[in-house]
């Protein structure tokens, strides 16, 4: 069960970065690797279609001891997921505006992450899996993608885009 959660989260993350990239939207068949509908319904208990299209959307899976997280959304239509399998993890995001979308992957020991939205239409992924990495995206404006991609242990990301 645990490499099926982690799985469909990984796809999650891909699969948002690559419907949310128009450079990508014209690869077909890498857009959606799962159906994200029953992923939510399996998962979560509850489908992300059954919410409404103007309002947040924030969904958090840890397991193991003293992880942290922590997602606040102000605007419409925005969507944050958190996954955290491991100990003394840390994730945060925030989102500010319409239409963004921010995941977080962690699995191992130690990591942190931390995502920054403000505009419309931004998407920010980070995987992390490890021990000790530690990743940062923000972005200030409208259409931008990021996603960093930590395997390993020690490791630092920064990535930010638009205005401070």
């Amino acid at each position: 069960m645990k490499q099926r959660i982690m799985f469909f989260v990984l796809a999650l993350l891909l699969a948002g970065m690559f419907t949310s990239t128009s450079a990508l939207a014209q690869h077909h068949e890498l857009m959606q690797p799962v159906d994200l509908g029953d992923w939510f319904n399996e998962f979560f208990g509850s489908a992300e279609d059954a919410v409404e299209p103007t309002e947040n959307l924030a969904y958090v899976y840890q397991n193991g001891d003293d992880n942290i997280s922590e997602q606040v959304q102000e605007g419409l239509d925005n969507r944050a997921y958190i996954y955290q399998n491991g100990n003394s993890n840390e994730a945060r995001q925030w989102q500010n505006g319409v239409g963004n979308w921010a995941g977080i992957y962690q699995m191992g020991d130690r990591n942190v992450a931390l995502t920054q939205q403000v505009g419309a239409g931004n998407w920010a992924g980070i995987y992390q899996v490890g021990n000790a990495n530690t990743a940062r995206i923000q972005q200030s404006g409208n259409s931008f993608s990021a996603f960093i991609t930590q395997s390993g242990n020690g490791n630092t990301a920064v990535i930010t885009q638009g205005a401070r």
